[in-house]
């Protein structure tokens, strides 16, 4: 039994028990190792398929048991191997017989014979060779069994089979792995609705790939580890790989594998070059280079990491015929980037090159998908609802996550479910966790120490003021290296500039520092759980691989006072989080190393002197309680001081002497005083923000300020007119009730966005703002003023104005550059719209008219987005002709709205979103039933909605808050 239970051993190394087989070879070993058998589940193998091969002749015993069994039963295709000496063994008969009664049981399985050394008739049993064999077994084993054996030949024999003499050994073992696949990739295919989520990114890259263009193009799929890169690859992989005749190869996890292996097996899938080929010796690349020119190929390199493999594999687009294509996916797409730049752009190839970034799993599918794998289902039934959609939160929508927890409850009470929940919130998954670090251990120490800092703290945190903090750490420019944890996929940057990482990445960073289940090296450095944090401090038991603590109050209602023999072992903390505490006693020299220290609502009566914050860079004082009192604060090597929501009156004329400071927050309706003109001595300084604050105007020397960039004075309606501003301004923004002019912004020549909003402005001269080259997005609101006749067109760079255009004739000329455009209380279409080439999406705010036409939009090649709302008095809505090819429409508050005409038109609409329209009662469903690309449909607070059908079976429909729909209907 030992030497059967090694047998298995060797027959299942490629660590695949648990996941089903999906080949069984059946073969006699003396006959067929070493050639056929051999080659055969090395190339079946290699083409990503999960194949058994028993090594027959170490069986012993009378009965097919075990791992072997589940094996055959598990099995999808079977695949006996037919030698001189097959008949001859028992084991052989026995696995066949078997194999026979499974394919009976279930018509999706299939058998594919191969005649090795024989013939047809030999299996029949038309001649002694397989006769000799059942006789002797005949005496052996007795007639009933013998007979079974005799009636399983013959029945696999009546099945077209595949013999080597009319192909050889490597074509036919090409055609098998070709056959297999195609039975194996159609069924999956069939199973599509198991492929939770997949579509509409298989229909992303395949708009990428554009199989009927007769270029050669690389296809980057690239998104954290765990998120469904390989899934989305191999489904595409599936669906397309007929189109290319057989030239095709999937190499997986090739960041794992020998490069010369994956060199043979991508010559042999599509060039049928064996690995023994004399060709191949010692050739490597200039082979595949050589041998690819004028063939058609699909390539996928599945966990690519470096340019490297890229390059020995599929390096250049010259080495492939026309209309090949190549996808690749990776975490990581740093080694694709030019060094310095921000952008996705490959090195060599960039026209070739099209990145896609693998976009999260959302609520609904994430759902299906953890159902699918818990409870065999698409939908949770009641009694799991509630426990089911905490776990979907506490796993983050991650695919991996989501199988693997899912899978380790499949079968298991609501009690367990819970217990996992409770551990979940308290410990990773391992098999989650193993997956992920793959890409931690990948960085090097400083880039592990900024991922570690965002995991803990500064999730949401703006980016600009955390790579201040560690360019004072680490003492150089550190925006590389978050565009290195951006590029492979550990974080993102959102739209309005602050970190962000998945839950998953997140809960990892923590247990990697987690005081005690972390990593040896790593553990308890950054205390981001208040309770820890407060335990070392007043337990005096911090040390110096502490650098970073939460100690924000666990009772909001308790202020906690620190003392310094508390903080006296925590010689290396850089970063310190305090709410409601206060500080006692001298602290000099404590806090030498402290970079960041964020305390808000900080009490009234405070001194900076005793704290010793020399090397501070970042101080967050938001909510606090200081009114004028800043003894020694001015005093610190600040670069970023945030004072938003304080209650201070006025700025204190000492801040003049922070001439480090970068970056200065004073956003509060506190602010009255007039602000001091020793501003202007704060050279440094590139983003002021001074929101809500009701000061009457700027001192004149806010123009010395020569390296600011950012002003905002959004809410300040005291202002009634601005100074002359320092020309290094690129962003602007100014709301005032009081504004009795537009500013004069004739000298900001890089300005590139600019918001003025007054609607007490008596002189609407627009004079100085059509002079802006670089001006990319513009707000400019001044009531029901009507503006005078103004010529846009002359801002060449422009791609979003959003504008009061109370008569048509205000606006005489539009830049071609522009792509969205908000016009608000206006009363017709502009007619100047069709001179716009890259316009793309309308918003029509506070249409006052009972009729509209959209003719004009028709001439517009690229626009495809329409979004109108408060609009009173539109009973009907024609759509045609001029929106035919929209694929966005949203109508909120249209509350006599009663008609959509031409709606069955829109072929090209993908979302369609109808809110507070309470005058619809349904729509045509004959309109709908047209409508085979919407993808999204939505109803929201309209209180007449009574039913809605035909919406095509691709749509997700959202009905919220319509009190009359029937939901049944």
């Amino acid at each position: 039994m030992a030497v059967a239970t090694a047998a298995l051993a060797s027959s299942s190394h490629d660590g695949e028990l648990g996941r089903g087989y999906e080949v069984f070879l059946s073969f006699r070993g003396p006959d067929t190792r070493l050639t056929i058998a051999d080659f055969l589940y090395e190339a079946i193998k290699h083409a990503g398929i999960r194949v058994f091969k028993d090594d027959e002749e170490l069986r012993v015993g009378k009965e097919i048991r075990g791992n072997l069994l589940q094996a055959i039963n598990e099995s999808r295709i079977y695949i006996p191997i037919f030698s001189k000496n097959y008949a001859s063994s028992k084991w052989c008969l026995r696995e066949l017989a078997h194999i026979v009664k499974s394919s009976r049981d279930d018509a999706e399985k299939v058998i594919l014979p191969i005649f090795y050394d024989v013939d047809a008739d030999d299996v029949k049993l038309k001649t002694e060779l397989y006769r000799q064999g059942l006789q002797k077994h005949e005496n052996d084993s007795g007639k009933d069994t013998a007979k079974q054996w005799e009636e399983a030949l013959k029945e696999v024999v009546r099945i077209k089979g595949w013999n080597l003499k009319d192909y050889g050994q490597y074509k036919l073992t090409k055609l098998m792995v070709e056959e297999v696949s195609n039975l194996l990739w159609t069924r999956r295919t069939d199973m599509s609705n198991h492929l939770v989520g997949i579509k509409d990114r298989m229909d992303d890259i395949m708009k990428l790939l554009d199989l009927g263009a007769f270029d050669v193009r690389f296809i980057v799929i690239h998104g954290m580890g765990g998120i469904g890169k390989t899934t989305l690859a191999e489904a595409v992989f599936r669906q397309i790989y007929p189109q290319f005749w057989g030239n095709c190869c999937f190499l997986k996890d090739v960041r794992t594998h020998d490069i010369i292996g994956l060199q043979k097996k991508l010559m042999f899938d599509v060039l049928n070059l064996s690995c023994t080929n004399p060709f191949f010796i010692d050739e490597g690349v200039d082979v595949i280079k050589t041998r690819f020119l004028g063939k058609k190929v699909l390539i996928v390199l599945d966990d690519i990491d470096n340019w490297d493999q890229i390059m020995r594999l599929a390096g250049e687009t010259n080495w492939f015929g026309g209309g090949s294509r190549i996808i690749i996916t990776t975490r990581n797409i740093e080694f694709l980037v030019k060094e310095g730049e921000d952008d996705n752009l490959p090195i060599p190839n960039s026209g070739q090159f099209s990145f896609y970034d693998m976009p999260e799993m959302n609520s609904h599918y994430a759902l299906e998908l953890f159902c699918e794998s818990a409870l065999g289902c698409a939908k949770p039934p009641l009694s799991y609802m509630d426990i089911t959609d905490k776990l979907i939160n506490a796993l983050g929508g991650l695919p991996l996550a989501l199988n693997v927890v899912g899978s380790t409850l499949r079968g298991k009470c609501p009690s367990t479910w819970e217990n996992a929940l409770c551990k979940l919130k308290n410990v990773m998954n391992e098999d989650v966790k193993k997956k992920l670090m793959i890409s931690y251990e990948a960085l090097d120490h400083n880039q592990q120490q900024i991922y570690l800092d965002i995991a803990c703290f500064f999730i949401n945190e703006k980016k600009t003021i955390a790579v201040k903090y560690w360019d004072s750490i680490f003492g150089y420019s550190t925006e590389i290296e978050v565009n290195i944890l951006k590029r492979m996929s550990l974080i993102k940057i959102s739209n309005n500039n602050k970190l962000w990482m998945h839950d998953q990445l997140r809960d990892l960073g923590r247990s990697i520092v987690h005081p005690e289940s972390g990593e040896i090296h790593m553990k308890g450095t950054r205390l981001w759980s208040p309770k820890d944090a407060f335990h070392i401090v007043r337990t005096e038991t911090g040390t110096k691989d502490v650098v970073a603590l939460n100690l924000g109050t666990l009772d909001p209602h308790k202020t906690y006072i620190f003392k310094r023999k508390q903080f006296t072992g925590l010689v290396n903390l850089r970063f310190l989080q305090l709410n409601h505490g206060n500080f006692e006693g001298d602290f000099k020299n404590v806090f030498f190393e402290l970079r960041w220290l964020s305390w808000s609502n900080c009490p009234s009566k405070f001194r900076a002197t005793n704290l010793g914050l020399n090397n501070l860079t970042i101080l967050m004082l938001s909510g606090n309680n200081v009114t004028e009192d800043w003894g020694g604060w001015c005093q610190i090597m600040l670069k970023v001081l945030n004072l938003n929501d304080s209650c201070i009156s006025e700025l204190p004329k000492t801040i003049g002497m922070l001439e480090n400071l970068e970056k200065l927050n004073a956003r509060s309706e506190h602010l009255v005083g007039e602000i001091p003109s020793e501003i202007g001595a704060l050279t440094s300084l590139k983003y002021l923000d001074l929101c809500q604050g009701r000061f009457s105007g700027l001192p004149t020397t806010i123009n010395q300020l020569t390296n600011l960039q950012q002003l905002d004075l959004q809410y300040c309606n005291s202002i009634q007119q601005l100074p002359e501003l320092p020309k290094s301004l690129t962003f602007l923004t100014l709301t005032s009730d009081s504004l009795t002019t537009i500013p004069d912004c004739s000298n900001l020549t890089n300005l590139v966005d600019v918001t003025i909003t007054g609607y007490s402005i008596e002189e609407p001269n627009t004079e100085g703002i059509v002079r802006l080259p670089a001006l990319k997005r513009m707000v400019l609101r001044i009531g029901r003023m009507a503006l005078p006749p103004t010529d846009f067109s002359s801002l060449s760079q422009l791609q979003h104005l959003s504008i009061n255009c109370a008569e048509p004739q205000s606006l005489i000329g539009l830049p071609s550059s522009l792509q969205y455009l908000l016009l608000c209380n206006v009363q017709s279409l502009i007619d100047c719209l069709f001179q716009l080439g890259e316009f793309v999406k309308l918003h029509i705010g506070g249409y006052s008219l009972g009729e509209i036409r959209f003719e004009v939009l028709g001439e517009l090649r690229k626009f495809n987005e329409l979004w109108m709302s408060n609009c009173p008095l539109l009973k009907t809505l024609p759509l045609l002709p001029g929106l035919k090819e929209i694929q966005s429409l949203t109508l909120v508050h249209f509350p006599r709205l009663i008609e959509i005409q031409g709606l069955g038109e829109l072929k090209s609409l993908q979302v369609l979103h109808i809110w507070e329209c309470n005058s619809i009662k349904s729509l045509n469903e004959f309109d709908l039933s047209n409508l085979q690309n919407l993808k999204s449909l939505t109803f929201y607070g309209c209180k007449s909605l009574e039913r809605v059908l035909g919406v095509p079976k691709s749509c997700q429909l959202v009905v919220d808050d319509c009190p009359r729909f029937n939901r049944d209907g």
